[in-house]
């Protein structure tokens, strides 16, 4: 049984490093060291399932790094949105937790709930479209850069899930 137990580990030790990983660095992707197309990583994204939202973002990131007014105009835009949603979110998230501390019938705290949790979802929107906001050329290259690292990672998950068959429609 020991045995049995070793010869299967070695094998699947040897099918996982003989698989062509795709890596990503530097803005390119590559596989067994040759360059892969964008259209070749999205058409791999959809036939996988894996990585589109992530994909999408950083394109989306690639693009405000070479346009400067897009890159303005989403700032903005995730000003706007972070700072009204960050503000009314607090706003009812506070006035939620003083109506559920103060009120003693259940119909106040019911509100009171309402309000709290509707001001924490109103937060998570801030929280959000803060996180769009790239100030710099550089921190759209990083945050681009961050994407497609796990874009990288979640086709190579999906790779190894799929098995031997799903490498050999890759090449």
């Amino acid at each position: 049984m020991k045995l049995l137990t070793t010869i299967a580990a070695v094998l699947i030790s040897i099918a996982a490093f003989s698989q062509d990983y795709i890596e990503y660095d530097n803005g390119v992707f590559t596989q067994n060291e040759e360059e892969l197309s964008m259209e070749q990583i999205t058409v791999l994204t959809v036939l996988h399932k894996a990585g589109r939202g992530n994909i999408r973002r950083a394109n989306r990131f690639d693009r405000m790094h070479k346009n400067n007014y897009l890159r303005l105009s989403n700032n903005i835009g995730g000003f706007v949105v972070g700072s009204c949603a960050g503000l009314s979110g607090g706003l009812f998230a506070f006035i939620g937790g003083a109506v559920v501390g103060t009120w003693d019938d259940d119909l106040g705290v019911v509100n009171g709930f309402g309000a709290l949790v509707g001001g924490a979802g109103l937060c998570v929107v801030s929280y959000k479209a803060f996180s769009r906001i790239a100030l710099s050329k550089k921190g759209c290259l990083r945050k681009r850069d961050k994407e497609f690292y796990k874009v990288a990672d979640k086709i190579n998950q999906a790779i190894v899930r799929a098995g031997p068959t799903a490498q050999s429609s890759n090449q």
